[in-house]
């Protein structure tokens, strides 16, 4: 039974989801100019700055991030049989990469990296393989339902976006010499914020099952939402 703290919950998914978003995009942005406006937004990474800014609006956006993706798989779940198996397990890594990403810290403009920026980065690496891979895998499961055709044109434009940006990222932090890569980072993480966002909007606009619906003989309850 879907009880009204879950149905409101729903109801407010996609515009806080959006909101998050905002937030994220925001502090990738702005972030560098408060901590130190003489270093350079397009060479050094997030996680850079957010190491240097312990605890400021890029690590709490990341935290902030990571439970509204956790909330939306929980909706999700219960309303669009699509997202159940696979996908649900690429959100939930997102999900807690990005938690784990936000608490523990990367060191600060350092080549020698200590355990805690070790599980930083392979936390985010984690959280950010996984999100393009569930985009595209909605996608493909979401694709013969004629309502979810912008979603899924927009899930797969952004998903490969978001591969391509860390493909570039990887070349730059390696062979390219760290060229461009706070830009090239930038660029994947507003790819994947925007996925995020677009996943919102779709469970929002879907319907909850309804504490009316008949019971089957079995004794349960059908849970609506878009087949696989």
């Amino acid at each position: 039974m879907i009880t009204p703290e879950r149905h409101a919950l729903g109801r407010l998914l996609g515009p806080a989801v959006w909101g998050a978003v905002v937030l994220a995009v925001n502090a990738a942005l702005w972030s560098p100019l408060d901590t130190d406006p003489q270093l350079s937004a397009l060479s050094l990474t997030v996680s850079d700055f957010a190491a240097l800014d312990r605890g400021g609006p890029i690590e709490t956006t990341m935290a902030l991030l990571g439970v509204m993706s956790l909330l939306l798989l929980v909706v999700a779940r219960g309303r669009v049989r699509a997202v159940r198996g696979l996908p649900s397990l690429l959100l939930a890594v997102w999900g807690f990469g990005l938690l784990l990403a936000a608490v523990v810290p990367t060191d600060p403009l350092t080549t020698e990296l200590s355990t805690s920026a070790y599980v930083h980065r392979y936390a985010s690496v984690a959280a950010f393989g996984a999100l393009p891979a569930a985009g595209l895998l909605l996608a493909r499961r979401l694709r013969s339902d004629p309502r979810a055709a912008g979603t899924v044109r927009w899930l797969r434009v952004l998903a490969w976006a978001a591969i391509l940006g860390a493909a570039l990222m990887a070349y730059s932090a390696g062979p390219g010499g760290r060229e461009l890569v706070g830009l090239v980072e930038r660029l994947l993480l507003g790819s994947e914020v925007a996925m995020l966002g677009v996943l919102g909007r779709f469970m929002h606009q879907q319907p909850a099952a309804s504490a009316s619906v008949p019971r089957h003989r079995t004794g349960r309850i059908p849970v609506t939402g878009v087949g696989s």
